[in-house]
């Protein structure tokens, strides 16, 4: 699990900040914490605080680590924070394997261009490579197994190296940190359409083929229904590819995506991926989870992903009405300004309580970032 993550000099973040997902001891909505980490967060910050570029900077290590799809990550002119272009931007994340503590950082002049790496175990440095002064780079034994380092330039991450040419012991702490982020999926729906990074390696397959492939358009219409969208649901082959239709009760059929709201198009987000992933995932990140849904459809969703304890969650909204202790926890939920990000268990010097009205508290200015 991720137990902490640090980003500084990318895009929006000058300075350094930093997210813990440390949890406090609270009796109540214990399947929301696992390992005594966070594993279901909801993320709150107003307009341009830099909640979607914190979910760009976390999955900014799928890039160099992964082969899966990374296209939305962002370009090399936007990478650095603008008032520093001169110095490179920093990562930090703290990982928690079963109790062993897994810290990789490194450095980048670009999405594509490393600088410097570095990986402890357990506090033991494991792995220092500098890509532009490699007389002091070092690598345990452990990790290289015999292997011959011969990186071609600063493209090709040291880690990723190590982990595709040596043999695979899926007991190693290498193995698990790699695994998790190749199964490290964001997502999402907005007004310009939808975009994804991680956990596949591309971004061919539609979402109602995800539906066909799995045959669960019945299951995929009562999901619909709880969600108050009354529709009949059918496929038919056009082209030589089965397509998704809408039966209305005269008869007529129109294509499921050119009726749809963008509301429904979010749903249809969700419960693909929820097909797709659910089972494998690690780590989900939705930005502007809810941002066409109604509160009850919010809900809903949360509880999903709150009964899935699997995979840890960060989701980024604006819907105070999810801010509920019956959905989550003073520690689970975080207030983010350009400065910090803060979950409401330490923005406050109140002791909270189950039966306290966080939204009302929040609303009312009791939380302090």
């Amino acid at each position: 699990m991720l137990k902490r993550f640090e980003v500084s000099n990318y895009r929006g973040f000058k300075e350094k900040i930093v997210f813990d997902l440390s949890s406090n001891e609270y009796e109540f909505n214990k399947e929301l914490v696992k390992d005594s980490l966070v594993n279901k967060a909801i993320l709150y910050g107003k307009n341009g605080v830099g909640k979607s570029n914190l979910g760009l900077a976390l999955f900014d290590l799928v890039a160099h680590l992964t082969d899966n799809f990374s296209a939305n990550l962002s370009s090399k002119k936007d990478y650095i924070n603008a008032e520093r272009e001169d110095e490179p931007a920093t990562f930090t994340y703290v990982f928690d394997f079963d109790g062993d503590e897994v810290v990789y950082s490194y450095k980048k002049s670009s999405v594509s261009y490393l600088i410097e790496e570095e990986l402890f175990f357990n506090g033991n440095k494991v792995l220092s490579f500098n890509y532009f002064e490699r007389n002091n780079n070092f690598v345990d034994k452990s990790l290289q197994n015999n292997l011959q380092i011969n990186l071609p330039d600063n493209r090709l991450s040291i880690v990723k190296y190590l982990y595709k040419n040596t043999p695979t012991d899926k007991d190693s702490l290498l193995y698990k940190m790699v695994h998790f982020v190749e199964r490290m999926l964001w997502y999402r729906s907005l007004s310009e359409g939808n975009a994804f990074i991680g956990y596949r390696n591309n971004s061919d397959e539609s979402l109602t083929d995800i539906i066909y492939s799995k045959n669960k358009k019945d299951d995929f219409q009562k999901f619909l229904l709880k969600n108050g969208i009354e529709y009949n649901l059918e496929w038919e082959e056009v082209g030589g590819r089965n397509e998704l239709f809408v039966v209305f009760p005269n008869g007529n059929k129109k294509r499921f995506e050119s009726v749809m709201s963008t509301g429904t198009s979010a749903l249809l987000l969700f419960y693909a991926w929820s097909l797709a992933s659910f089972d494998d995932l690690s780590f989900l990140f939705i930005d502007e989870f809810d941002a066409f849904l109604h509160y009850e459809s919010s809900e809903s969703l949360v509880k999903i992903l709150n009964k899935n304890r699997k995979f840890q969650t960060i989701l980024t909204s604006h819907n105070t009405y999810l801010m509920q202790n019956k959905l989550t926890r003073p520690d689970c939920c975080f207030i983010m300004t350009k400065e910090r990000i803060t979950s409401l268990s330490k923005a406050t010097k109140k002791e909270i309580r189950e039966a306290h009205n966080l939204e009302k508290m929040y609303i009312n200015g009791a939380f302090v970032a």
